[in-house]
């Protein structure tokens, strides 16, 4: 039953019934952080949660750890995986909040497990597997596409390993859903078990940390967003927010591209500090006139100051990489570009108005960034995946020390508190040990 179209009268009854069955059985199951999609819940959630963060350990709240069955291989290509070590995202927290963006309702299936970065132990493996067996160290690539839905030929996009862009989220032989911690029956890795098809391993090197392997999905997402883009010596780019994402896209500009000049924008000091350590030439407080006439004078841009409205360069910044995607940093990212720049949108912040004139204006570029996918990596196809867990081995990338907080799941009110509010405890990735 699907708790999208489940009246609130019965959806109740059919908790209270689960959990009955449960109380009966005793701890037969293993614990998880569970989202159940519930309307009234959700929307009362998402109204108090900034002002009364309490609600959000209420039972008013679609999401919170739960007692759930453990589950089953689903199929003979199927794993078993024991999370070590499993990333809280930024979309994972959106998720908690109820504020993530309800276009992506119809692409998942409820009530699921969240949780899409790990890094694990393989601890049953189905009779059709190989190349793998329990014990192995692992991290997952969690896209559910054609390969993992038993939809063989695969559509146009699966085909060329572009999974990301699947066209089949909502058919095969799994439920609806884009990634294991967005669908039911395949539970994501906030958890303490989680589901893998082979197709989605990728064996950690032993010489790769639990910290840095953890970070391959959010790292290789912004490798995904920097071979993108056909880079030239000398531009200089600008990285909007020095959150996991943002950090992850100055060490990936930095590794593939040493020669391009890095600037950041971030409000946080701490944050910013760190991004400076990365590699940022210099990170630049956003927000204000001081913002703007700064850029122009890293690039000896023009800026024009319009009435009423906030300064407009030309000339500026050859590319933004937005890892916030709010209403302010589309509209700052637009303005700061130089004719004929690019703007990657890899934050899916849920922008308000937006003044689109430097689009046209300025011939501007807009892309979208999503995911992981094979890329070709100096003539070679390779995923993203390999190449971050490459990086990592051969020590040209170091991420480990962006996981900041580690808790177990009993302490997930104090996981959540840090990671609503990360400034006030020097926190970049928090993390859970289940």
């Amino acid at each position: 039953m699907n708790a999208l179209n489940t009246a609130p009268g019965e959806y109740y009854k059919m908790e209270a019934a689960v959990e009955a069955v449960a109380a009966r059985r005793g701890r037969s199951g293993m614990k998880a952080l569970v989202f159940e999609y519930n309307i009234p819940k959700y929307l009362l959630t998402g109204l108090l949660a900034r002002r009364w963060p309490k609600v959000l350990y209420s039972r008013l709240a679609p999401a919170g750890i739960r007692e759930v069955e453990e589950p089953r291989l689903p199929g003979p290509e199927w794993v078993k995986i024991k999370p070590r070590l499993s990333g809280f995202c930024g979309s994972d927290l959106s998720i908690v909040l109820c504020h993530e963006s309800l276009t992506l309702a119809p692409f998942a299936s409820y009530p699921f497990v969240i949780g899409h970065e790990v890094c694990g132990e393989i601890v049953e493996v189905g009779g059709a597997v190989e190349g793998f067996e329990p014990g192995d160290r692992v991290t997952v690539m969690p896209i559910l596409g054609c390969p993992q839905r038993g939809i063989d030929p695969p559509c146009p996009m699966c085909a060329r390993g572009r999974y990301q862009l699947c066209e089949n989220f909502t058919e095969g032989n799994l439920p609806v859903g884009m990634f294991a911690g967005s669908t039911a029956e395949i539970p994501g890795y906030i958890s303490e078990m989680g589901l893998a098809h082979v197709s989605q391993l990728y064996r950690v090197p032993e010489r790769v940390s639990d910290e840095n392997a953890v970070l391959t999905e959010p790292f290789a997402t912004t490798l995904h967003m920097v071979l993108a883009n056909r880079l030239q010596p000398g531009e200089t780019v600008l990285v909007f927010g020095c959150g996991v994402m943002g950090l992850c896209t100055i060490a990936a500009l930095r590794a593939l591209h040493p020669e391009v000049r890095v600037l950041a924008a971030e409000i946080d000091p701490f944050h910013s500090q760190v991004a400076v350590e990365m590699g940022a030439e210099e990170v630049l407080k956003p927000g204000d006139k001081a913002f703007y006439r700064r850029v122009a004078e890293l690039t000896g841009a023009k800026m024009h100051t319009p009435l009423l409205v906030k300064p407009l360069l030309i000339g500026g910044v050859d590319r933004v990489f937005d890892a916030v995607g709010n209403t302010e940093t589309v509209h700052a990212s637009l303005r700061i570009l130089k004719n004929g720049g690019w703007y990657n949108m890899l934050g899916i912040g849920v922008p308000g108005r937006i003044d689109w004139t430097p689009v046209w204006l300025k011939e501007l570029t807009i892309r979208g960034i999503y995911g992981y996918q094979v890329e070709d990596v100096d003539g070679e196809p390779m995923h993203t995946f390999s190449l971050a867990l490459r990086l990592f081995e051969e020590g040209g990338v170091d991420l480990s020390r962006l996981v900041t907080h580690r808790f177990p799941l009993d302490r997930y009110e104090e996981a959540l508190e840090t990671a609503m509010n990360k400034g006030r405890h020097k926190a970049i990735k928090v993390t859970f040990t289940p």
